[in-house]
């Protein structure tokens, strides 16, 4: 297989296509009111210029990853599968949540379509139990659980190996690694005009505890001593490296560009958590707030 061969997905291109669709057609919604001022004046760029940029460029990395040759060397190369999963993990998923494009894209729907799906969404009651299930999937502890149990378990070498002989379970692989991305993210990255549930200071340990386990996930591959996946079954791979050097590769993959996003979450959550202290310290330092006469 030519490892520069440009796939067609068209599963990705539609979804893709529809997302853009929606949310283009969701900002000339006249239900959304004007558009917001930010402050900027003469062309400046204000924070919902920053989302566009955020929404446009998560598009083009799922784009990147699931759409060009990455997705054919997925196929012959562990490193490169896992440059996906890093693509739609560490990147798109991310900037979805700064985007924060879901009432855009909700008002991209025919009003005809959105009343009757949003009362059945939110009142059925055949839906109750599903959406207990997702208040609890949501919320920081369901999130953790289960982005990382869905980060193990697609890395179990009976799971990876299906995805490798079955595409539609590929494609379900990585829609639930942008998907639970997404999730995991948005307990630590605020989405305008919300904020997320955690305090400063649990965003920084929520972070921590999941780059450990995807520290932990690395190191498993990267010092096994055979490989465990059906690449070594390939007569060749593109570079003529080994199994096991690919396998070691992706994991080096995980730990060193896998971790910058983490990297400057956690930093940043650190920071204001830090900050916020400093604040509180402040206020309750004698002569400093303003003491009633």
């Amino acid at each position: 297989m030519n490892p520069l061969t440009w796939p067609i997905e068209p599963w990705v291109l539609l979804g893709v296509e529809v997302t853009a669709i929606l949310y283009l057609w969701g900002a000339r919604s006249p239900s959304k009111g004007p558009a917001p001022s930010g402050g900027a004046q003469g062309g400046g760029w204000n924070s919902s210029r920053w989302r566009a940029v955020a929404f446009w460029s998560a598009l083009g990395t799922i784009l990147l990853a699931l759409d060009t040759p990455v997705e054919t060397l997925a196929r012959q190369l562990f490193w490169a599968h896992m440059t996906q999963h890093l693509l739609l993990i560490m990147v798109a998923a991310p900037l979805m949540v700064v985007a924060a494009p879901w009432m855009q894209i909700w008002r991209g729907l025919p009003l005809a379509l959105r009343r009757p799906l949003a009362r059945v969404l939110v009142k059925h009651p055949v839906l109750a139990a599903p959406r207990q299930a997702f208040h609890w999937l949501s919320a920081p502890a369901g999130a953790f659980i289960l982005s990382t149990a869905n980060l193990w378990f697609w890395h179990w070498p009976a799971a990876y190996d299906l995805t490798l002989r079955n595409h539609a379970v590929h494609h379900l692989e990585h829609g639930l690694f942008l998907g639970l991305g997404i999730l995991f993210w948005a307990q630590v990255i605020d989405q305008h005009p919300f904020h997320a549930r955690l305090s400063q200071f649990n965003r920084v340990v929520f972070v921590f505890g999941a780059t450990i386990a995807s520290w932990a996930l690395a190191a498993v591959l990267a010092f096994a001593t055979a490989p465990f996946y059906s690449y070594a079954a390939l007569p060749s791979r593109p570079g003529g490296i080994s199994a096991l050097t690919d396998q070691q590769f992706g994991a080096g993959i995980m730990w060193v560009p896998g971790s910058i996003t983490y990297s400057i979450v956690f930093i940043t959550c650190l920071y204001l958590w830090f900050r916020e202290e400093d604040a509180r310290g402040r206020a309750f330092t004698p002569g400093h707030a303003g003491v009633a006469e």
